[in-house]
């Protein structure tokens, strides 16, 4: 395992986004179709926010998964939208920085991704399980 290893080699960069215009039962959906589990919010290549599905859990406190899939989205659009939910004070790292770096600071804090940015571009994201997969490959 290299000491300074750069983030740009764990990072994912294909990465499915989301926009303002979505709707939160849209996000829902592509949580579900592609097991993710954070969804960048941009404005053309410009991050502006991120969706947890933890977000989305939070909006009816868990009793809007309880009931018909259907019924479930017309109730996520009608209490929130993205721009409501989504955090938007978000830490990110730019592709300079390491894997140390992620580590430290996912290890300090309360979520579990990254956005990696580039020239001020959304360029990629590091997870949690993504930290993990690496160091379980080094041990």
């Amino acid at each position: 395992m290299k000491k300074n290893e750069s983030i740009t080699n764990i990072m994912k960069t294909e990465v499915t986004t989301v926009t303002l215009l979505n709707t939160l039962s849209q996000v829902r959906g592509i949580f579900m179709e592609i097991g993710a589990h954070h969804l960048p919010v941009v404005e053309g290549k410009k991050l502006i926010g991120l969706l947890s599905y933890t977000d989305l859990q939070r909006i009816d406190s868990g009793e809007l998964y309880k009931q018909d899939p259907k019924q479930a989205d017309v109730l996520l659009d009608n209490l929130s939208s993205i721009k409501e939910t989504m955090t938007k004070d978000l830490v990110t790292l730019t592709s300079q920085a390491s894997v140390r770096d992620a580590t430290e600071i996912l290890a300090k804090n309360h979520f579990h991704s990254l956005p990696i940015l580039e020239n001020g571009e959304l360029a990629g994201i590091v997870t949690s399980t993504d930290l993990l997969r690496y160091y379980l490959k080094a041990y």
